[in-house]
């Protein structure tokens, strides 16, 4: 392996993480999600009130980010698994466009849903880093498991494999899960 590929996947997801957590500490489990409105790659307005009444997977990734392009698979097939017991994944784009995290997802044959910085700015809306600093994200990928009622239940930082996501959702959710 050469270095180029060994800087992109550690140490570019390290810098993130020191620019995130220089407001604080990763969002607390207990807290409710904090509030926001963005849209997902579909143009659709998306506030955090609406995504109150079912449990919630809200995963945090970027293109550029290679644990986060690993872990999309799994996250995907999950979510399908657990679409009947009404857990919801929706993913929230660290800054990219809709165009850039549209064209990734598409070129992996991923159908899932992200929120997204517009690809023009928008009166209104604010950037998906802002939204990040409020959640206190502390490095990419970050996955928040959130209650039907809107309040943090559990956070991983790092790239989920089965095992991990496992026991996240049986500890922070109470939903069984195996791949």
């Amino acid at each position: 392996m050469t270095v180029r590929p060994l800087l992109l996947r550690h140490l570019l997801p390290l810098v993130l993480l020191a620019v995130l957590t220089s407001v604080g500490f990763a969002q607390r489990v207990g807290a409710p999600l904090p509030g926001f409105e963005l849209r997902d790659q579909h143009g659709v307005l998306v506030g955090a009130a609406d995504l109150r009444g079912q449990p919630l997977i809200l995963n945090v990734w970027a293109s550029w980010c290679p644990p986060c392009r690993a872990e999309l698979p799994l996250l995907a097939g999950a979510a399908a698994d657990l679409a009947d017991d009404g857990v919801v994944l929706l993913l929230l784009n660290a800054g990219e466009t809709a165009a850039v995290a549209t064209e990734y997802l598409a070129a992996q044959g991923l159908a899932l849903r992200t929120l997204v910085d517009p690809d023009r700015r928008e009166p209104g809306l604010e950037p998906t880093l802002d939204v990040l600093r409020r959640l206190r994200t502390g490095g990419l990928p970050t996955t928040y498991f959130v209650d039907g009622d809107g309040v943090l239940r559990g956070t991983y930082v790092g790239e989920l494999d089965a095992s991990a996501l496992a026991t996240q959702l049986a500890s922070a959710l109470g939903v069984d899960w195996s791949p």
